[in-house]
């Protein structure tokens, strides 16, 4: 399987040793051009992005999904930076879209 890692430095190095390619971004604008290159090359199946990046990155996602792909595949991690929630506050809200009602977690 192809794996890309892009964010800070310290995240990338630690998926690379397991034989990730990684991209070194940090900034979001920079992050988000790099997901985006990535998604449009087509060549990794699974992208692992810091969780501080899911807001940023929300509409090259978004777009994967509507044109009906299912890879690649996006993998959003806490980072060292512990910040965390982002990703079960996006699973909310798509599943509150699905079923109508606003779920509570």
């Amino acid at each position: 399987m192809s794996i890309a890692v892009i964010g800070p430095s310290s995240f990338v190095t630690c998926f690379e040793l397991i034989g990730a390619s990684g991209y070194e971004e940090h900034e979001e604008g920079a992050v988000v051009a790099t997901l985006t290159r990535l998604v449009n090359e087509g060549d990794f199946k699974l992208i692992v992005i810091p969780e501080r990046y899911a807001g940023a990155t929300r509409p090259v996602r978004e777009e994967v999904m509507k044109r009906g792909r299912i890879t690649p595949i996006f993998a959003l991690i806490p980072d060292l930076t512990m910040e965390t929630g982002m990703r079960m506050e996006e699973l909310q809200a798509v599943v509150s879209l699905a079923i109508g009602t606003r779920l509570e977690l």
